[in-house]
């Protein structure tokens, strides 16, 4: 491996395929033994040591490779940090094990991550909704027909903001979803097989299913949690056997996302098990809320939330941010939901 020193970081080339080979191999000696303590609290709580062995890490990358067809021919910008599963993962270990180039950022600025795409050619970035936002808001000629596959994780990718994307840009965006518990990668779109407002298929070797609460297997279209199975799930959290009991039924992980299956294996999120609102009986979820509000024109960001209420049990309320400039009333939202909202 070559290393080559500039002003943006640090550059990594294979030359050698063999090379290469050689390290995945040396890493599953000891498939078994823990590679990485990642601590994580999800939504709530005490933060809780991800236990994720060598074979957890090669397994997922493996699976990474075979659904993005990724090889040394792809070269990979790193604007995520090191600390996080996501990056760990896709950005470091997916392209080191391929061979790929490495350009690494220290920071997130829109004009200089533009300038390093065209520069160096990049074909792969992995980045997180806001990042994109930002991005599709820029200005200016850029020449980024390189980009084959930006990958967007960590949260969900409002619509609003891929059609923003894809619009400035000409490549839509392959929305992915995971956990560090799973490695983190479960599922993800690809150019191949993408089917915009979902996360995606299960790649391969991970298994997906839904469940309800009384742990049965639920038919394409209905809502419950989202299971996943397969090398890449972690042994366990770190000196917590209670919480590991809870998290994993019969090697299945349980991902606290509501979600529901396609008959084409596609999945759609449809929010946390914990943020589901149950309002005079019916089950409403944040998130086709946040989409619907997030498609208005004067809308920049929004979070939905349950709150008590006397007559329900428990209603919507929506926290909006308005775009700079733009005005905006309650009226006047409430009157776009009714008319986009079931």
């Amino acid at each position: 491996i070559k290393p080559l020193f500039g002003d943006t970081g640090v550059i990594l080339m294979a030359d050698d395929a063999d090379f290469v080979s050689a390290s995945a191999a040396s890493v599953t000696s000891s498939y078994r033994d823990p590679a990485l303590y990642l601590y994580t609290s999800g939504t709530t709580g005490r933060p809780k040591g991800v236990i994720l062995t060598h074979d957890n890490l090669v397994a997922n990358v493996e699976s990474c490779q075979q659904a993005g067809e990724f090889d040394h021919r792809d070269s990979f910008l790193c604007l995520l940090p090191f600390f996080h599963t996501y990056a760990i993962t896709g950005t470091f270990l997916l392209p080191l094990l391929n061979g790929s180039k490495m350009v690494l950022v220290d920071r997130f600025q829109p004009a200089k991550v533009l300038g390093l795409i065209q520069q160096h050619r990049i074909s792969v970035f992995l980045a997180i909704p806001s990042m994109y936002r930002v991005l599709a808001a820029t200005e200016g000629n850029v020449d980024v027909s390189s980009v084959r596959f930006p990958i967007s994780g960590g949260e969900p990718l409002p619509m609003a903001v891929s059609e923003a994307f894809e619009k400035r840009f000409g490549v839509p965006i392959f929305e992915g979803y995971g956990q560090t518990e799973a490695a983190p990668v479960v599922t993800l779109n690809t150019p191949v097989a993408r089917k915009s407002g979902t996360i995606g298929r299960a790649v391969p070797g991970v298994e997906v299913a839904i469940w309800d609460d009384q742990k049965r297997v639920l038919s394409a279209g209905e809502v419950g949690e989202i299971m996943v199975r397969g090398r890449n799930v972690m042994p366990g959290y770190h000196h917590l056997p209670e919480d590991t009991a809870k998290t994993i039924t019969d090697s299945w992980l349980h991902t606290g996302d509501l979600g529901k299956l396609d008959e084409e294996g596609f999945i759609t999120i449809t929010g946390r098990k914990k943020e589901l609102i149950i309002s005079a009986g019916e089950n409403i979820y944040p998130r086709e809320i946040e989409e619907v509000l997030a498609q208005h024109p004067k809308v920049k960001e929004v979070a939905v939330i349950g709150v008590k209420d006397e007559v329900r049990g428990e209603v919507p309320m929506a926290f909006v941010i308005v775009r700079e400039g733009e005005i905006v009333d309650e009226k006047e939202l409430r009157a776009f939901c009714r008319e986009h909202l079931a």
